[in-house]
């Protein structure tokens, strides 16, 4: 019992100890980052950076626009493509286009060995 309570009393302290040491370090950074963020220099870098995504903005969405409709028409061109794929035989290895066939007994439930419910 008496050990209980000196490794609870320890955890006590150890806890009250890191929450004050870790406030402290919470309000040092706190305390960096105001002073950085209201540093001329960093306020003027952030203006110009906003400032250069809102003129790249158009450009951007005209990209992206562009590269959907290839890619949608690529899409649509696989879609409506009336050919059959045949798989390359010519490299070692490669698909046959063949239904592999089975080795062993087939499993259970399936079509070739249904289960059967025992009625005794």
């Amino acid at each position: 019992m008496l050990r209980k309570t000196t490794i609870l009393a320890a955890a006590g302290i150890g806890y009250v100890l890191g929450t004050r040491a870790g406030r402290e370090r919470y309000e040092q950074i706190v305390s960096a980052f105001n002073g950085v963020r209201s540093n001329p220099q960093v306020q003027k870098a952030a203006a110009q950076a906003q400032d250069y995504a809102a003129q790249q903005a158009p450009v951007v969405k005209e990209k992206a626009q562009e590269a959907a409709a290839k890619a949608s028409d690529k899409v649509r061109d696989v879609i409506s493509s009336d050919e059959e794929s045949t798989p390359d035989t010519s490299v070692p290895g490669a698909p046959s286009g063949e239904t592999p066939k089975t080795h062993g007994d087939p499993l259970p439930g399936t079509p070739e060995n249904p289960v059967q419910a025992d009625h005794a």
